[in-house]
């Protein structure tokens, strides 16, 4: 198999259960519309991404002009903008159902961040969303806010009580239920490094606009040495790329 092969095999893995669509639409629709989905589905905001395209000669997928909407009642139309970001698949094949993606790097990662009297600025609250969906999705991952979730479903039962009387029990977290699997494989995906060559904060407040810049910032690392499914990576790039407001 060359290498042209080995990446297009990739990248089928990399958005998973993605054959069936092929047949009747673009790979770069179906990119496209990923994009937009899992933005919306984890941040519970509109997200807009103008153009997807994938390189059959490069094997680089390029994202252009991605937009997340704002909270509502913001200054700002939008709290997250990038103006285009690339993304280079792993040369070597990866394992079965597990593909690596090399770099993404984003040229510009724009950041307007509201502060609001006697509450979290918009940011921090749209992490707390992205953050709860992921926890509920994906209990294991997310324990300390699973077990919030839980204590709240059951509001009279008593956490150190139980545990007095159920020393076997462990932890009382939502993990512990047994979940209906959504797939028996699932394609995962392992992010080596993000790397944003110029991000802009700007710090909103009142009619005041306070912006500053910093260059070269590098996250390294989505996924560990396992993975995350693909339906999950979309929260966790968003999540990171939130942080950066911090």
């Amino acid at each position: 198999m060359n290498k042209l092969a080995v990446l297009a095999f990739a990248l089928l893995l990399f958005f998973s259960s993605m054959l069936w669509y092929l047949a009747k639409g673009s790979l770069n629709e179906y990119l496209k519309s990923q994009v937009e989905l899992q933005g919306y589905y984890y941040s519970g905001q509109a997200t807009t991404l103008a153009l997807a395209d994938f390189s059959d000669t490069t094997g680089i997928v390029t994202f252009n002009h991605l937009s997340l909407t704002n909270l509502p009642n913001s200054q700002a139309q939008y709290a997250l903008i990038i103006d285009n970001a690339h993304l280079e698949l792993a040369r070597q094949p990866s394992q079965h159902l597990l593909t690596t993606i090399d770099k993404i790097i984003i040229n510009k990662l724009t950041l307007n961040i509201e502060q609001r009297a006697n509450e979290a600025n918009n940011i921090e609250q749209l992490m707390q969303n992205i953050r709860l969906t992921l926890a509920k999705d994906y209990p294991k991952l997310y324990p300390a806010i699973s077990a919030k979730i839980y204590a709240a479903q059951n509001p009279t039962l008593n956490a150190d009580d139980y545990a007095k009387s159920h020393p076997q029990a462990g932890p009382i977290i939502e993990h512990t239920k047994n979940k209906k699997k959504r797939s028996k494989l699932q394609a995962k995906i392992i992010i080596s490094t993000i790397i944003i060559n110029t991000l802009e904060l700007n710090n909103i407040h009142a009619d005041t606009i306070n912006s500053s810049q910093r260059h070269n910032v590098s996250i390294s690392v989505i996924g560990g040495k396992e993975g995350l499914v693909t339906n999950q990576i979309g929260g966790e790039i968003l999540l990171h790329l939130l942080k950066q407001a911090n």
